[in-house]
């Protein structure tokens, strides 16, 4: 199995144990995120800090599917350092496994730091991280912000709305279908616009999502645990003593998910907008789901040797 070593004693503490009852599993289960307050210690936040700060690039101009809404970003943090000593802690995978309810496989890493005036993304769920695999598959985020966020001082966190309201669960399968559709050469024109006419932003339903929306405050250590099916969108960075908020995401699988490479064509055909029936031009076709050329479609990710940590 591709299971992280654990570090020997000697190593500093970068997790903290978090004491879990059955109320936060319920919690998450229902409503698709937890806060994990305190989950790093302060040598964890200091080392995120240094690898964002090497990693981080100006944002590419653009549609917002691409990230222009942030100053400075990065779609591949590499994964050694400080995110494999993370993944190697036995608190880490002890508070992500308990809640998920499964081991998991640890896919990718993004960093993304807004600039004052910066709005990030628009309501969105994550269907492009997880376009590589099924819509039923159960993945899941983990956002670390780096920096303190204050919602009602100068905003700068993100805002959410819990899956017992709304789900995007719905849109993996949209996207299923539309994908399936573009490979056969067929329009997809009239669904996708019914899609983007419920979707966009500003619009009815996101009006909705607005109205219905948490935001928390989040101390450096903090971090937030959400489903691929949260709708979810950035919170500008307003005025005031942060000059800039960074933060860095982890992309988990649960590890019986398999590959799709037909929903990762369709997603990145579109920028990852199918299943809202936004299309922001194709992307980069060389995504982390590309690299699973060892396996058959509908295989699972784990079965491949470039599979990731297995926690």
């Amino acid at each position: 199995m591709n299971l992280p070593p654990v570090l020997p004693d000697t190593a500093p503490a970068l997790v903290n144990p978090l004491r879990l009852g059955q109320d936060d599993l319920r919690h998450f289960k229902e409503r698709g995120f937890i806060k994990l307050r305190g989950l790093l210690t302060p040598a964890a936040i200091l080392q995120l800090r240094e690898l964002a700060n090497s990693q981080l690039r100006p944002a590419p101009s653009g549609t917002s599917a691409h990230g222009d809404g942030f100053s400075r970003l990065t779609h591949r943090v590499t994964q050694v350092g400080i995110l494999e000593r993370l993944y190697r802690q036995p608190a880490f995978a002890q508070v992500l496994t308990r809640l998920s309810g499964c081991r998991l496989i640890m896919s990718e890493a993004q960093s993304f730091e807004l600039g004052v005036g910066r709005s990030g993304f628009a309501w969105h769920y994550d269907s492009l991280n997880f376009r590589y695999i099924r819509p039923q598959d159960p993945a899941f985020s983990l956002w670390m912000p780096l920096q303190p966020i204050r919602p009602e001082v100068q905003g700068g966190g993100m805002a959410w709305v819990p899956l017992s309201q709304f789900s995007a669960q719905e849109n993996f399968q949209f996207s299923r279908l539309l994908a399936g559709k573009l490979a056969r050469g067929e329009s997809v024109a009239e669904f996708s616009a019914h899609l983007h006419q419920t979707y966009c932003t500003p619009g009815m339903l996101t009006d909705s999502f607005e109205a219905q929306r948490i935001e928390d405050s989040f101390e450096p250590g903090d971090a937030l645990l959400f489903s691929k099916y949260l709708w979810h969108r950035s919170s500008p960075l307003l005025a005031g003593d942060l000059e800039r908020r960074q933060a860095v995401t982890l992309r988990l699988l649960d590890w019986r998910a398999c590959l799709d490479p037909l929903m990762q064509e369709g997603e990145t055909r579109s920028a990852g907008g199918l299943g809202m029936g936004l299309d922001g031009g194709p992307l980069n076709p060389v995504s982390y789901g590309s690299r699973f050329v060892d396996i058959t479609p509908g295989a699972p990710i784990r079965s491949s040797v470039h599979c990731g940590p297995i926690l």
